[in-house]
């Protein structure tokens, strides 16, 4: 019973961190006719800034920011993918619909279950395989015919999750001695001061309106801060196979959020081949949950078949 409570509170946890990281999409996509795309960079990491430096007062919360020197470069090198990364992803959002946005940046998984495949030497199992046939199908569906925008932004989310997941499989292999909320609170600074730069140099200097700035400060608190928190938090209660399982159907609320919210509606094709893609996804989630199920049951077995011989 208290097992099956711990799986409902992850459920629970994962979900909400689900709901926070639609509303980035929406916030962004609602926030970009009235303000320059440099202009909303700024007031975002500058807001997200703020946030990871509150908790960072205490001396204990400064010392997970230790970054041992022999990793210095490693890291340097990964924030470079992930400052490139995020901004793609924020000028993708407000070029394309963000329910499709949401769709396509899915394709990480499929790249990070990959990576693992090749360069950590994790096994691949048959569902796998057919989620990866049908996810493709489902991007074939949602790029045909769709115009040079969406094919633009396509191109652009393939570049951003593959830096994503080079940086999941980096931080895998040599961040290990690196508190996470290190390189959260380093990513969001080099974040705020690559904006800041371009926000001096390109940017209109007047102050936003200030329901622009509250929804912003919304934002920004919601995706990198409470997000993140309640996506680790999820994770203490369930197998991160199960959390993925989860996680993935973020498109869907996306795509609700820009109906009832914005009023926009992706294309039927795109809509159809939304849906398939998501498919594939959830298949090749659940692929790698029932691997990773047999291991553990084969691991657990293994020290009992020790004992009776």
């Amino acid at each position: 019973m208290e097992m099956k409570e711990k799986s409902l509170k992850g459920y629970g946890l994962i979900l909400l961190a689900n709901i926070c990281f639609s509303i980035v999409y929406l916030v962004i996509k609602d926030v970009k006719p009235r303000m320059q795309f440099e202009q909303f960079l700024f007031y975002w990491f500058l807001c997200g800034s703020v946030y990871y430096l509150a908790p960072m007062v205490k001396a204990d919360e400064i010392r997970m920011l230790k970054i041992p020197r022999h990793l210095i470069p490693v890291t340097i090198v990964m924030g470079v993918f992930e400052v490139t990364g995020t901004l793609l992803f924020f000028y993708v959002i407000r070029l394309m619909n963000p329910a499709v946005v949401s769709f396509y940046t899915n394709v990480s998984i499929v790249m990070t279950i990959t990576m693992g495949i090749l360069f950590l030497k994790e096994r691949f199992a048959g569902l796998e395989a057919l989620g990866g046939i049908i996810l493709g199908i489902g991007i074939i569906l949602m790029t045909y015919k769709a115009g040079e925008t969406v094919f633009l932004g396509f191109l652009l989310i393939m570049l951003l999750s593959l830096l994503f997941s080079i940086n999941t499989i980096l931080m895998k292999v040599t961040l290990k001695d690196i508190h996470p909320i290190a390189f959260s609170t380093y990513r969001t600074f080099l974040l705020f001061a690559v904006a800041t730069t371009v926000f001096l140099f390109r940017a209109d200097k007047a102050l936003p309106e200030l329901p622009d700035l509250l929804e912003i400060a919304l934002g920004a608190f919601l995706g990198p801060f409470a997000g993140v928190f309640l996506q680790v938090s999820g994770l203490q209660y369930l197998e991160a196979s199960k959390a993925s399982l989860v996680g993935a159907t973020k498109p869907l609320m996306v795509l609700i959020g820009c109906i009832v919210w914005l009023g926009q509606i992706p294309g039927l094709t795109q809509s159809i081949g939304g849906g398939v893609a998501l498919a594939g996804i959830e298949l090749m989630l659940w692929g790698k949950f029932k691997l990773e199920k047999r291991k553990s049951h084969a691991s657990e077995a293994l020290p009992e078949e020790r004992k009776a011989s």
